[in-house]
């Protein structure tokens, strides 16, 4: 397997993991600072770190939000020289009682120290 495409999961994989872990620090470090951020609990489209913070704070902190990938969903597709494009679906769990299908795309940066360059998440309704 290409080094950095598994570079590239591993960033989705690390992202998944600091969230549940309440991880404020760790999910922020892997933002660039030019990110682009369409998230899932917001309608503002966030592109300022003091902006992702408030807002992950606010999904980790309040509304006590974890999230399950749905590995069998997950595409990945190399748009240019190792930049990565993955989608797929996965459900945030709010609290103990609310379960929220969604679906996503990162793009990513893996040989980055920062390597999400771009994320939209949106939730999945019911047609």
């Amino acid at each position: 397997m290409n080094i950095v495409k598994f570079k590239t999961i591993e960033v989705l994989h690390s992202w998944n993991q600091y969230l549940n872990e309440g991880n404020l620090s760790g999910i922020l470090r892997l933002y660039h600072k030019s990110c682009v951020m369409m998230p899932t609990f917001s309608v503002e489209i966030l592109s300022e770190q003091k902006q992702i913070k408030e807002y992950f704070e606010k999904v980790i902190e309040e509304q006590k939000a974890s999230v399950e990938l749905q590995h069998d969903s997950i595409l990945e597709d190399e748009v240019s020289e190792n930049i990565f494009i993955l989608t797929g679906k996965y459900f945030f769990y709010l609290g103990a009682d609310k379960k929220v299908p969604a679906r996503f795309t990162f793009l990513i940066d893996p040989l980055s120290e920062n390597p999400i360059k771009h994320h939209h998440s949106s939730q999945m309704m019911k047609t």
